[in-house]
């Protein structure tokens, strides 16, 4: 099977083109494109794909077929920030399917940051930090979010010590600043894309 792993970032979009073979593998390794919106940003809490949103389609729709040209992926998988809302995430599937996705399987990236049944994952966004309490036999997630200008090591600390005051929990993280590179194991794109595969 071959899918698109798209993963947003803060102004780019991550681009991998995946061969899963039968037992959920990826043949040939892993490499990512980015896409880079020609337009900086104006508002500075918004990624740049979300700006001027009807004219990210053209330029990502001939990103896409450049670098998919023949590869012809089953599904798109999205990577979503943990605080998207509803509209962001539909925005992003319908931005993928104008571009040439049949269909787009989402899944918020705090559940990709580890195969474990129970941990503390860290990510990040233009937006916010979001710590989530990720624990498989539970309904409900538990979540903080801390606004971009107070996320400094204390704040991010403190929440993660409010999900797990025992301290026992491995914590991840992804996509947040150097500032935080003392919280949790840092977790890469790739790692991501190996934990997507597992509960396609």
């Amino acid at each position: 099977m071959r899918h698109v792993f798209v993963c947003p970032m803060d102004d780019t979009i991550e681009i991998a083109m995946l061969d899963i073979t039968g037992d959920y593998r990826v043949h040939g390794g892993i490499n990512f494109v980015t896409f880079q919106p020609k337009e900086p940003p104006l508002y500075p809490y918004v990624p740049a794909y979300f700006q001027d949103y009807n004219h990210q389609r053209a330029p990502l729709r001939n990103f896409l077929r450049d670098e998919t040209y023949g590869f012809r992926p089953r599904d798109y998988l999205l990577a979503l920030h943990d605080d998207a809302t509803d509209l962001e995430a539909h925005a992003l599937s319908e931005l993928l399917i104008a571009c040439g996705a049949k269909e787009t399987l989402m899944e918020y990236r705090a559940f990709l940051l580890s195969s474990e049944d129970s941990y503390i994952a860290v990510t990040g966004s233009k937006r916010a930090v979001t710590v989530t309490l990720v624990m498989t036999a539970l309904e409900d997630t538990d979540r903080i979010f801390i606004p971009i200008n107070e996320r400094v090591h204390d704040t991010v600390f403190d929440a993660v010590r409010e999900l797990d005051p025992s301290g026992k929990l491995p914590v991840y993280r992804f996509g947040v600043p150097e500032a935080l590179s003392g919280i949790g194991e840092m977790v890469n794109a790739a790692e991501l894309i190996r934990n997507f595969i597992k509960i396609l």
